[in-house]
């Protein structure tokens, strides 16, 4: 009987035991689920270094597109320099990060190009299977494609779709 009542003892001490640890510890961990809802897009995307490995490979990609390639025909290596850390610095700063924008207005830049909507589809759809080759996750993934697709008012001009 005694063996007993001190089995019982001994795991309702351990029960409690547990029982305060976990309690202690929820605040924390709400806190650090706090924390993360609180990580600007930037930081969940993986900061400068990632942004910046994205955007590399996403240029490369619409500057050797059959279609969309045309508008960058003759940009020697300082230009394409200069529009990959624009470009860098553009989603950094979008993205929450601590760059400055060193772009002119889109709607500037881009007047004159006669950019369609089809042509700005190929470039989104360059960015989307750029974001899936660096497994962004989907929740990311559908920010940075819902910024980006908000600059089609800034860079169509023509509103008809090529086929």
């Amino acid at each position: 009987m005694f063996k007993r009542k001190l089995i019982v003892g001994v795991i309702t001490l351990v029960f409690l035991f547990t029982l305060t640890s976990l309690l202690a510890t929820a605040p924390r961990f709400a806190e650090a689920m706090e924390a993360e809802q609180e990580k600007s897009l930037y930081e969940r995307l993986g900061g400068y270094d990632a942004i910046s490995a994205v955007v590399d490979v996403f240029l490369t990609k619409i500057w050797d597109d059959p279609v969309v390639g045309r508008f960058f025909v003759g940009m020697g290596t300082d230009t394409r320099n200069k529009l990959r850390q624009k470009n860098k610095n553009l989603l950094c700063f979008n993205t929450g990060g601590p760059c400055r924008k060193i772009n002119r207005p889109l709607d500037v830049v881009h007047v004159g190009l006669n950019i369609t909507d089809s042509e700005f589809d190929i470039v989104v759809n360059h960015l989307g299977d750029t974001l899936k080759e660096f497994k962004v996750p989907e929740k990311e993934y559908a920010e940075v494609m819902k910024k980006f697709g908000g600059l089609r008012p800034y860079v169509v001009e023509k509103r008809i779709k090529k086929h």
